[in-house]
């Protein structure tokens, strides 16, 4: 039974490397040739169909097996180490990409705590009213808590200096936050798998190296 799981593994993972022209042109008679109640056609919108339910498949792969996905990174990126020189070198370059994610994936995390808005009113003759740049911090469970994004974005009121700005047909108001606030579950989630996953790894080989 276990052989025939594996066997079965191997050709959906086939499928998807390969079957995945058939959606390409299942699409393009779609959108020139229109429906068609051909068999032919049936049968191809159905391997495409096929394709999208065993195309999760791949990744969870990937996530749970490991020599496939070192195999798969290391095709992917160009990695060798056939030697203790090509190894220092892959560990150096893997160590510069890790602190390199990290730092921009905390840059955006930041970002998407951060607000930019813009107010401006040309016809304004009042000092210190014509223009303002605001930018603020902050955290709204509802909106930050959220991946999907459905939580209704809340009002925010522009003022200088304690006092609120004079409201104008004209005036141009415009910003927000500067990157949206429903990345920010992914993006802690991103930094926090990474540090476990390098802390995990690297104790293991220091644990090996000792033996």
């Amino acid at each position: 039974m276990k052989n025939i799981f594996i066997k079965l593994h191997k050709a959906v993972l086939a499928y998807i490397a390969w079957g995945w022209p058939t959606i390409l042109l299942n699409v393009a008679l779609d959108k020139w040739a229109g429906d068609s109640p051909a068999l032919w056609r049936a049968f191809l919108c159905d391997a495409a169909f096929a394709w999208f339910v065993c195309a999760p498949i791949a990744p969870i792969t990937l996530l749970l097996d490991r020599s496939r996905r070192e195999r798969a990174m290391a095709r992917l990126c160009g990695l060798r180490e056939g030697d203790e020189r090509e190894r220092a070198v892959t560990g150096e370059a893997a160590r510069s990409s890790l602190l390199l994610a990290l730092s921009l994936q905390t840059v955006l995390l930041v970002m998407s705590m951060t607000t930019l808005r813009l107010f401006w009113n040309p016809l304004t003759t009042k000092a210190g009213e014509r223009g303002l740049i605001t930018v603020g911090f902050s955290f709204d469970p509802a909106r930050h808590l959220d991946p999907f994004g459905t939580a209704p974005a809340g009002a925010h009121k522009l003022t200088a200096l304690g006092a609120s700005l004079t409201p104008a047909p004209d005036q141009i108001e415009f910003g927000g936050f500067l990157v949206s606030p429903s990345a920010f579950p992914l993006l802690a989630l991103m930094i926090l798998i990474e540090l476990a996953a390098f802390k995990a790894f690297s104790g293991r080989r220091y644990a090996g190296a000792g033996e």
